[in-house]
């Protein structure tokens, strides 16, 4: 996995920074639905509360060219058109009216609309002429648009004071109020006049929209989207809630961020927070076009929102890195916003997320550098910064920006997790190798370090040879047992479903401890990242993350046999749906996946598309591809450049040899019969005569035969299903059918040779391994008994039993100094008999020649178990020499 898989972790802006809108709806119209005039439009305004705000169009309309001067009718009529999104209207009515009457709910409407549409200097206008607390809330979010920070400080504390008044406070007020407070970043107070202002008005939609954001900004998600459904409850057409539910959506890449955003859009089509929703999720997605598009429709409405002119930035910033233009990200969009508001810092906050999500930290340091230098109250952006650092490896500095964060912030919980794993690290020990700095945990340190160690550097040996590349200062690797703390350090937070990451000039992965035995191939793992390492290096970052994630699975595979990702059910499931993507489309997977398991499916995608470019074309034309991205080339002049190959002509190659290489194995797997519970042998003799190529029914039939000792059909049987589906290497597979029936027969050649296709074929069980491995010793193939036992630590290095094997099989072959090593695990693993692996390391020493040691581990034994007479033999002959 690289940095990019972590994009919905990096928190938005458009949506929050443009909250005022629901504050604003709030207080506008409180007063409204309370009434100024009786009883005359509880119809009107309870349709409007609801959110059948078309109903109430008609019915104010008529109610409003009756009686022109019914400001009350006036207001909510405004309002209802605000909520549809025809603002230019409603500012039109609005500045009509008041060219002739007074009214403050008008002036508040009619601020709003102004506000909507760009016309900020009209919208203080119509704020100076209101006396009420709302009219300091309004002045309060255009000095922040201005950039009057102090200004705006001040008239937030005035609207907090609303709630010292001895009169009685609306839930409405309390609700603005609330807004005000954390607006000044008194969250626990906020949290409860919000909880306040919810009790004494149930049924307010937009209190609890207002109260779900505050939780969604202070990264609370569970309670937020609990508050926007209440809300949408209460009023089902409430658009806010839906960019919340959206938003929330986005984080989660669940797919059904665009659902939500679709239907904001069918009641407000010029709502610009759905667009730059939008358009944020197609930059991430590296679609220029849609999301210029989104961007013309906010424009359209709002010519000089700046959240959207921030993103204006972002694409030149993007365009520019992409053709490795010195200068990114001070183009004429970050001129003009500052021109504006020479404090927006977001601008920078938004260029340093992208700047991430393009692998490149460095940038996205100085970007969140440059945010807070204009900007000291983005506190979400100085936790970024610590954490970024912290990626970067400047741990000290880290330190003391997260402390800085969270003492501004004790919400969010990516500063919190981040120094709590900080804190870990005196738990870690450190070392270095020559192109690593290793970080293990302590208890597992002295078992894994050899292995770590040794691994790491084959990597660098192994690929620095092909890609004619190293990494040009020491990379630091990180393992981690717990596999929440490998996702705090990657992401900042828990939960994270990847086994590794490689993040700047870090990789972090899960220590072997940290999985179930049999599921995690740890060694594997290792060779994806540093691969990535390769990759990103030669690219300057500028790989896209289907290449890099596809070279990374594709090395695996070149590694060693049997290495890289068995295949799994939803795999199969996909290549049966046929949910390949064209190549234009692949990036877009990883980043927002449209179907459950389409990451893990884009990342079969692209290791099979790195094999296919070898196979077809040679090695050499991936180099080429990647000094194509390092140039700032697309994906297309990239094919082009190195295949001679438009991406459509590509595609067209891709898909036949894809099919030539799964589709004739996904055709033959019948999931339906995947368990043989329930069913007997005749039932699966019957679908496998009905249907040859159905995979499961042969294997379960195979098995079942062999059960009854009809050993030759057995053996045809699974032979057959071996043939349909080789890769299957799951419990009861073919290849342990053909073990079991030729052990039974005396064959233990043919069991020895079943088992090692099944190696090869990325079995993953490490008793089945083990066999393996006793199979070979038995034969007398000690070397490739050695060879098997070695790879099973991959997946079982804490079996103590291995160790052992191995240790005194290295004896044999006259190999001890893997011996030392092999029994040094086994002590390192605080074996029961601990005597007696100190006797087995003090023969590994003295097979060595080191009798020193050997010496030492001798005595270790007897002081253990002072009888031990083997131990007492070897002290002898240790003192003879």
């Amino acid at each position: 996995m690289s940095l990019s898989s972590i994009r919905s972790k990096i928190s938005r802006h458009v949506w929050l920074r443009s909250g005022w809108v629901v504050l604003c709806f709030l207080v506008s119209i409180a007063p409204i639905l309370r009434g100024q005039r009786g009883a005359a439009l509880d119809a009107e305004k309870a349709q409007i509360a609801s959110g059948d705000y078309q109903q109430a169009i008609a019915a104010l309309e008529k109610a409003v060219s009756k009686t022109p001067d019914n400001g009350e009718a006036v207001a909510l009529l405004i309002r209802a058109r605000i909520e549809t999104g025809d603002y230019r209207k409603a500012f039109d009515q609005g500045e009509d009216y008041l060219e002739r009457a007074s009214h403050p709910e008008v002036a508040a409407q009619t601020a709003e609309a102004a506000m909507r549409i760009g016309e900020y200097d009209r919208a203080a206008t119509f704020v100076e002429k209101i006396t009420t607390a709302r009219a300091e809330w309004l002045k309060a979010l255009l000095s922040e648009r201005r950039g009057d920070r102090d200004i705006a400080k001040a008239a937030f504390e005035n609207v907090a004071g609303i709630l010292n008044d001895r009169r009685s406070v609306s839930g409405e007020e309390r609700a603005l109020a609330a807004g005000a407070l954390a607006k000044l970043g008194r969250f626990k107070d906020a949290n409860q006049v919000y909880r306040d202002a919810a009790k004494s008005d149930p049924k307010n939609a937009a209190i609890k929209v207002a109260w779900g954001k505050m939780f969604a900004e202070k990264h609370n998600p569970a309670d937020a989207q609990g508050l926007f459904r209440e809300a949408l409850e209460a009023n089902h057409n409430n658009t806010s809630a839906m960019v919340g539910m959206a938003e929330l959506a986005a984080e989660r890449t669940d797919g059904q961020t665009e659902q939500w955003i679709e239907r904001a859009l069918k009641v407000n089509p010029n709502l610009a927070e759905a667009h730059l929703l939008r358009a944020r999720n197609a930059l991430e997605e590296d679609e220029d076009d849609t999301a210029q598009k989104e961007l013309d429709e906010v424009f359209k409405t709002n010519p000089r929102l700046l959240e959207a002119w921030s993103l204006l930035a972002v694409q030149d910033y993007l365009q520019a890195y992409e053709r490795a233009q010195a200068g990114a990200g001070d183009g004429p969009w970050v001129t003009r916003i500052l021109k504006e508001n020479p404090h927006y810092g977001e601008v920078f906050s938004d260029l340093g997320d992208f700047s991430l999500l393009k692998r490149q930290l460095m940038e996205g340091v100085e970007f969140y550098r440059r945010a807070l230098a204009l900007n000291p109250g983005l506190d979400d952006t100085r936790s970024r910064l610590g954490i970024n650092l912290f990626r970067l490896g400047q741990e000290q500095e880290a330190r003391k920006i997260l402390e800085e964060a969270y003492a501004k912030d004790p919400f969010n919980i990516w500063t919190v997790n981040t120094l709590r794993l900080m804190d870990s690290f005196a738990n870690f020990t450190t070392f270095d190798t020559p192109h690593f700095a290793v970080k293990l945990q302590k208890k597992e340190s002295e078992l894994l370090r050899p292995y770590v160690a040794d691994l790491l550097e084959a990597t660098v040996q192994d690929m620095a040879k092909r890609y004619k590349y190293k990494p040009q200062q020491r990379v630091t690797f990180e393992m981690y047992p717990d596999h929440e703390d490998f996702a705090v350090r990657t992401v900042g937070l828990p939960g994270l479903g990847a086994l590794g990451a490689t993040i700047g000039n870090v990789v972090a992965m899960d220590s072997p401890s940290a999985r179930p035995v049999g599921t995690f191939h740890w060694g594997s793992t290792l060779w994806h990242e540093a691969a990535h390492v390769i990759s990103i290096g030669i690219t300057s970052g500028r790989v896209p993350r289907w290449f890099t994630e596809g070279l990374s699975v594709y090395e695996e595979t070149q590694a060693h046999p049997g290495w890289g990702d068995p295949m799994d059910v939803q795999t199969i499931q996909a290549l049966q749906q046929h949910k390949l993507l064209p190549l234009e489309d692949l990036n877009g997977a990883f980043v927002r996946p449209k179907f459950p398991g389409q990451v893990p499916f884009a990342y079969f995608q692209g290791g099979l598309i790195c094999e296919f470019i070898v196979e077809k074309y040679g090695f050499p034309k991936i180099l080429t591809i990647l000094n194509a991205y390092a140039r700032g080339r697309t994906d297309a002049e990239g094919i082009k450049d190195a295949l001679g190959l438009t991406l459509k002509d590509f595609d067209t190659e891709f898909l036949k040899y894809a099919r030539e290489q799964t589709y004739g194995f996904a055709e033959a797997v019948n999931l339906d019969w995947a368990s043989p519970e329930g069913r007997k042998a005749e039932e699966f003799r019957a679908e496998a005569q009905k249907n040859p190529r159905n995979y499961f029914a042969r294997m379960h039939l195979a098995a079942a035969l062999a059960k009854e000792s009809k050993f030759d059909e057995a053996i045809r049987e699974a032979q057959a299903a071996k043939e349909l589906f080789p890769l299957y290497t799951g419990r009861g597979s073919p290849y342990h059918v053909l073990a079991d029936v030729y052990d039974k027969q005396g064959m233990k050649d043919k069991a020895a040779a079943e088992l090692q296709k099944w190696k090869e074929q990325k079995g993953r069980d490490p008793e089945t391994f083990k066999r393996l491995a006793r199979l070979q010793k038995e034969l007398g193939q000690t070397r490739e008994a050695i060879a098997t036992m070695q790879e099973a630590l991959y997946i079982s290095i804490f079996d103590r039993e291995m160790h052992d094997s191995l240790g005194a099989w290295y004896l044999e072959a006259s190999d001890p100094r893997a011996a030392v090593r092999e029994y040094q695990a086994a002590l390192a693993l605080n074996p029961p008999d601990k005597a007696g692996a100190h006797y087995n390391l003090a023969n590994a020493y003295k097979a060595l020649e080191d009798n020193r040691k050997a010496r030492q581990e001798v005595l270790a034994a007897l002081e253990i178990a002072p009888g031990f007479r083997p131990a007492q033999k070897l002290l002898l002959e240790l003192s003879g020499n």
